[in-house]
C-alpha cells in the first residue's frame, strides 16, 4: 500500500518520497494487505451466501479462503440474532446444515450489517423504525463529525449542540435534524461551507444519507413503517433505547 501511494504521488514528475516511519519498520511489513474477507467479521457474507443458496461456506471457491475461527464466530453471531437455525443438511444450505429462519430472510434484505439489521426490525415492533434507520446509517460510516488534531476545541463547542445526555444514539437523531434543516435552507455550495465551518464532513454526510434512503425503500418494501413524521419531530427515546 505504501508503494502504491508513492506511485500516485509520482505521477506527474519524478521527485521524494519521505515516509513517516522508519525503514526496518518498512521492510518487515507484508507486500501486500490481508484481503478484507481475511480481516473482518463474516457474518453478512454468511448471511448473503446463505440467502442466495450458495452452500458452505468453506467449500465455497473463494481465492483467499477465510479462518474457519472466523467462520464459526459469524455462524454463532447470527445464530445469536436469529438468522440461522440447524435444520436437515441439503444442497444449498449454509454451514453444516445452517438454514436461514423468517427473520433471517429479513435482515438479508437490508443493505447494513446484521446486527444493525437486527435493531431495525426490533424498531419496527417498537414504532421507532425511522429513528433507528438513521442510527443505523450512521453506525455505518465514518463518523461526519471532524476533530481536527490542531482545533479540537473548536470542533468540541460545534458538535456539543448535538449531544444528548441519556444517550449518544440519540445525538445522531440530533444531528440528523440540524442537517436536514439546514439543507432546506441553503443552496448546495453554502451547505458545503457550512460543514467546513462547524466540523462535519460533507462527504460523510452524504454517504449517511444515502445508506439511509437506501435503507428506507427497502424497508418500505418490506412493510416496515418509515413514514415521515409531521410537524415537530417527538424522538421515542425508551423505544429507541429498547430497539
Amino acid at each position: 500500500s505504501a508503494n502504491q501511494r508513492k506511485g500516485r504521488c509520482g505521477r506527474t514528475s519524478d521527485g521524494i518520497c519521505i515516509r513517516l516511519f522508519s525503514e526496518d519498520d518498512f521492510l518487515t511489513r507484508p507486500e501486500f494487505t490481508d484481503p478484507e474477507i481475511l480481516r473482518t467479521n463474516l457474518a453478512s457474507v454468511i448471511l448473503q451466501m446463505t440467502a442466495a443458496g450458495l452452500g458452505e461456506i468453506e467449500k465455497f471457491p473463494f481465492i483467499d479462503p477465510p479462518d474457519h475461527r472466523n467462520i464459526r464466530d459469524g455462524v454463532q453471531l447470527l445464530q445469536e440474532l436469529g438468522a440461522l437455525e440447524q435444520g436437515e443438511r441439503s444442497a444449498g444450505e449454509g454451514k453444516k446444515g445452517q438454514r436461514l429462519t423468517p427473520l433471517g430472510r429479513k435482515l438479508s434484505q437490508l443493505p447494513v450489517d446484521p446486527r444493525l439489521a437486527r435493531m431495525v426490525i426490533e424498531a419496527d415492533r417498537n414504532g421507532c423504525a425511522r429513528e433507528v434507520m438513521v442510527i443505523a446509517a450512521a453506525l455505518s460510516i465514518q463518523d461526519p463529525r471532524e476533530r481536527p488534531a490542531e482545533k479540537q476545541t473548536q470542533a468540541d463547542q460545534q458538535h456539543a449542540r448535538f449531544k444528548d445526555e441519556t444517550s449518544d444514539f440519540l445525538a445522531y437523531l440530533n444531528l440528523w435534524r440540524y442537517v436536514r434543516e439546514q439543507q432546506k435552507e441553503r443552496g448546495s455550495s453554502s451547505f458545503r461551507r457550512m460543514c467546513k465551518q462547524e466540523y462535519l464532513n460533507f462527504l460523510r454526510i452524504r454517504e449517511w444519507q444515502d445508506i439511509y434512503a437506501q435503507l428506507r425503500t427497502v424497508a418500505k418494501q418490506m412493510g416496515i413503517a418509515v413514514e415521515e413524521p409531521k410537524g415537530e419531530e417527538s424522538v421515542p427515546e425508551q423505544a429507541v433505547h429498547t430497539s
